[in-house]
């Protein structure tokens, strides 16, 4: 009968690959609701925020299992964390440019609805409860705008950490190979590598 792991390969039960985050169904309503949008993403970048952790682990387990020759290769592991990494960001992209655009739509629309007033004329204009939802939703999307420069930067650093880890491994051409080079610059995008 075989025991709980012991050792190194304790650590392997959680490292590689990772689970897939639970199925979510966005609406716009989850946009709206920054504390819930906020959750979701937090959920997305478990695997940025664990990256180091994981590829140690992954590496431990490789060592491990050259020393009783049936291991992979590094350019495996590293192959198989590339692809977890822009499912990632790629999943987090969508819903940020979902909940970008869905806002935005609803602002364009609301503003329409008034006869087109610009930010200024709302500004001067006595509060109302039309100008309270534009102005809310302007708040969601510059909060939105915002954890799109944050996204850039998380993908930055992660990409930085699997290149320390994996030095040998470049992305094949297309959009692999475009998701390396908008991290590696630490870019914005609307909308992921075309």
């Amino acid at each position: 009968m075989a025991g709980p792991p012991f050792g190194t390969a304790s650590a392997y039960s959680d490292s590689f690959p990772a689970p897939p985050p639970r199925e979510l169904t966005v609406s716009a309503e989850t946009c709206f609701n920054l504390t819930v949008f906020r959750d979701v993403v937090r959920q997305y970048r478990k695997l940025d925020d664990q990256v180091v952790t994981r590829l140690n682990r992954a590496q431990a387990q490789l060592r491990d299992e050259a020393r009783v020759g049936k291991g992979s290769s590094p350019e495996g592991m590293c192959a198989k964390m590339w692809l977890e990494m822009i499912s990632g960001w790629t999943h987090r992209q969508t819903l940020l440019t979902y909940c970008i655009n869905t806002v935005e739509g609803s602002m364009n629309a609301k503003r329409a609805a008034a006869g087109g007033p610009t930010d200024e004329r709302l500004a001067a204009a006595p509060g109302g409860a039309h100008e309270r939802g534009v102005r809310e939703e302007q708040a969601v999307s510059d909060s939105l705008h915002s954890e799109s420069a944050v996204e850039a930067i998380v993908r930055k650093r992660t990409l930085e950490v699997f290149k320390s880890r994996c030095p040998f491994f470049t992305p094949p051409p297309g959009r692999d190979r475009g998701w390396w080079d908008i991290a590696e610059s630490g870019r914005m995008t609307s909308s992921g590598p075309e």
